[in-house]
């Protein structure tokens, strides 16, 4: 694959999510969610891990990008673990929650530890406790790509995901739609998708995230091609 150019973006990435409520190792009366059926339209159940999926602390105000990345800078832990941090919005039916997202922590054990750490750079928890196991979430995060061919990105930092471009947002529903159509009536491998945006040159372009253990720009084309098309069907209904 020759590299044309490395891209360093900002953006989002809005996804249904099932999510499990920790109980242990956090601080009391806090909320704390784990996405764990983070690829759920390529595996089903995710196979366990000692190491969490994409976590969740629930915020009692809304914490910017900038925010969460100079928090989890100053902390030990994070920044020895390379975790990644972002800001995040949960929607439970028409209720909406702030959170700080953490990914690649390296254990369940610290939890506590970490939220300590948020609160001494003062970040305020949620005091509430939530009940809902699903949610749709938009993480705001920073990207870093590489361009394989025109409207198409892979994902350096993890392998298995890649970005297409699309010509138009569109909003869960429709996406919903138009992925069903794509995965019944195209002859792309299995893979899981989610909906986003990122900023270039002050404009958003849209984008779909794809994920598979067998990513390469071929599947990405061929993803791209069945999206086209099927857009255009659903533009004729």
């Amino acid at each position: 694959m020759e590299t044309k150019n490395i891209l360093h973006a900002c953006g989002s990435i809005t996804k249904k999510e099932s999510l499990m409520w920790i109980k242990t190792n956090i601080l009391e009366h806090t909320s704390v969610a784990e996405a764990n059926m983070p690829y759920a339209g390529y595996y089903g159940w995710m196979p366990e891990k000692p190491k969490p999926n994409s976590l969740f602390f629930l915020t009692e105000r809304y914490y910017t990008l900038e925010e969460s990345l100079r928090f989890t800078q100053n902390i030990d832990i994070c920044s020895k673990n390379q975790v990644n941090a972002a800001s995040a919005v949960l929607i439970f039916h028409n209720q909406s929650y702030s959170a700080i997202r953490i990914r690649n922590f390296p254990d369940y054990d610290h939890l506590k530890m970490l939220q300590q750490c948020f609160q001494k750079l003062g970040v305020c928890f949620l005091k509430k406790t939530i009940f809902e196991t699903e949610a749709l979430v938009t993480v705001n995060k920073c990207f870093l790509l590489e361009q394989a061919d025109e409207g198409i990105y892979i994902d350096k930092p993890n392998k298995n995901e890649g970005y297409i471009t699309i010509p138009l947002y569109l909003g869960q529903n429709d996406f919903e739609l138009l992925m069903n159509r794509v995965k019944n009536n195209g002859e792309c491998k299995l893979f899981d998708a989610a909906q986003g945006g990122l900023i270039m040159d002050s404009r958003v372009i849209e984008i779909i995230r794809i994920y598979s253990e067998h990513l390469n720009v071929q599947l990405l084309k061929c993803i791209q091609q069945e999206v086209l098309r099927q857009l255009k069907a659903m533009k004729r209904t």
